[in-house]
């Protein structure tokens, strides 16, 4: 059943960005002075003020310190990058102008790695908002996902980001936590809570455009009582545990708190009504060390060819590469970088011939340089993949292969490198035990990533491997949502569930995960 996967992940990583060569605003973008301000734990790529910036990199820093003793999650070894636009014209030229109609930030975890974005400008409609809010919001989730396939409702995911993107800091080192985020206290009062079984039920597929303001301020609301107010969190990591294995929202949550939903909804309604939300706050860690963000203006060359990176990584605005390519050419701003970026857009639309000699003109003193084995080794592998199984190449796909172990060894934190090497040796026929091996490296790294996690789920299920699978299928479910896949998948895991046939090896994985 692997070879099925193929074609559909394929999809995923090399057509799914709908690369159209057309001009667009990131082309501004290549004209700006760009900045990189970084401290232990943060890269921040700016075109804002970079004093501003270094402030708010040392707030962070605070931020990740207390966070993470709060939510007692893991530190994370590889730094964030974060993509701070200075105003709302820079944003849309990261992200589109539709993305930066409806947002001021976003975050966001690849099989290459984790990034967030900010628009230090925060200005939507008349109203200043702050952008160490966004920061803290979008921060919020990178601690909460990262590097785990826990789901928390739609509403608990962005109310707890709001509450806790208030955190502020005092003169003689403690923090606060409660206060109301000033946009979703004027949607609460221009539209109205949402009703409470409504936001218990919403979810990011069900939610309209016109909605999602109130989920983030009604689940803000909800999210303070419960932390602040109702004595329930114990009893809300179980709900969570049921919530995950998909039981109904609604009876999850009476049956974990122990209270009828009528009764959290005068609970509800009457915060509402009180306008009154309580305050917390603490010392920061003692063994927390301010941090001392580092400034340096990025040359001309790196910054043209990081916002390059960008756009073809998270292919928001795909479409204004061209215009950045026109940019640097005219501007002398090329570098090997810059085409190997081009070189990768081109191998996601299958322009092979093009990628190839876009990779041929780049000097020789360069391929040794992570990024460019990269784009090479997908280039060589999707050229394989776009084959029939009869013209492949066994010779090239050793090559492939071979260059994805370079990948691993040298970079070995990147999921991607691992999934294509699962993937260049499957179409090697490797045994399935050795690439499944490689796939599961790569899920380790990258678990909520819905191509990888939907191939690993096949395999597991071919090996009737029910302990493992059942890890890995549950939570994907919540994130399938094309009808047909999520009836596939749960009917898979109800027959490994009723004739279980668990393997030693599936619980050294998950001990190994869990970890």
């Amino acid at each position: 059943m692997a070879r099925t996967m193929f074609p559909r992940a394929l999809t995923l990583l090399v057509i799914c960005f709908g690369f159209v060569l057309a001009g667009c605003k990131a082309s501004n973008l290549g004209k700006e002075t760009w900045y990189q301000v970084e401290t232990e734990n943060f890269r921040i790529v700016t075109n804002g003020d970079p004093d501003a910036v270094r402030t708010m990199a040392s707030d962070l820093e605070r931020y990740r310190a207390v966070a993470l003793q709060l939510l007692d999650a893991q530190q994370d070894s590889q730094k964030l990058t974060i993509y701070a636009a200075a105003d709302r014209r820079s944003y849309a030229g990261l992200v589109g102008e539709e993305l930066a109609q409806v947002t001021n930030g976003l975050f966001d975890t690849t099989a290459q790695g984790s990034y967030a974005l900010v628009n230090l400008d925060g200005r939507s409609g008349k109203r200043q908002l702050q952008a160490r809010e966004f920061l803290f919001h979008e921060y919020t989730h990178f601690l909460s996902y990262n590097g785990n396939t826990t789901h928390y409702p739609y509403w608990y995911s962005e109310g707890f980001a709001e509450f806790m993107s208030t955190m502020t800091f005092t003169p003689d080192g403690r923090y606060q936590l409660g206060g109301i985020p000033k946009e979703r206290a004027m949607t609460l009062l221009f539209t109205s809570p949402m009703p409470l079984e409504k936001l218990l039920r919403a979810t990011v597929f069900n939610t309209d455009g016109d909605e999602k303001a109130q989920v983030y301020a009604s689940g803000w609301m909800l999210a303070h009582w419960l932390i602040m107010k109702s004595g329930k969190v114990e009893q809300f990591k179980d709900y969570v545990k049921e919530y995950n294995r998909g039981a109904d929202p609604v009876r999850a949550l009476e049956k974990s708190f122990g209270m009828s939903v009528a009764d959290i909804n005068k609970e509800y309604e009457a915060m509402f009504e009180s306008g009154n939300f309580d305050l917390a706050g603490a010392p920061i860690p003692a063994d927390f060390r301010e941090a001392r963000p580092k400034v340096t203006q990025l040359s001309p060359r790196n910054a043209v060819a990081e916002i390059g990176h960008f756009l073809v990584m998270s292919g928001y605005n795909i479409d204004g590469l061209l215009g950045l390519l026109q940019y640097a050419h005219l501007a002398g701003v090329d570098s090997p970088q810059l085409t190997a970026v081009q070189a990768d857009a081109e191998t996601h639309i299958g322009n092979f011939e093009r990628a190839d000699q876009l990779l041929a003109s780049i000097p020789a003193q360069y391929r040794s340089e992570i990024w460019y084995k990269n784009v090479q080794a997908w280039l060589g592998l999707n050229r394989q993949v776009n084959r029939p199984g009869e013209a492949r190449s066994r010779d090239d796909l050793k090559k492939v292969r071979d260059q994805f172990v370079y990948l691993v060894n040298n970079d070995s934190d990147t999921a991607s490198h691992w999934f294509g090497l699962a993937m260049s040796m499957e179409m090697l026929d490797y045994p399935r035990d050795k690439y499944v091996e490689m796939l599961e490296q790569a899920y380790l790294r990258a678990p909520r990533q819905v191509h990888i996690a939907q191939w690993l789920a096949r395999e597991l299920y071919e090996q009737k491997d029910a302990e493992f699978f059942a890890h890995v299928a549950q939570p994907l479910m919540l994130e399938l949502d094309d009808e047909e896949e999520y009836e596939q998948m749960k009917t898979m895991l109800a027959e490994l569930q009723a004739n279980p046939k668990t393997k030693g090896k599936a619980q050294t994985t998950l001990a190994r995960n869990e970890g």
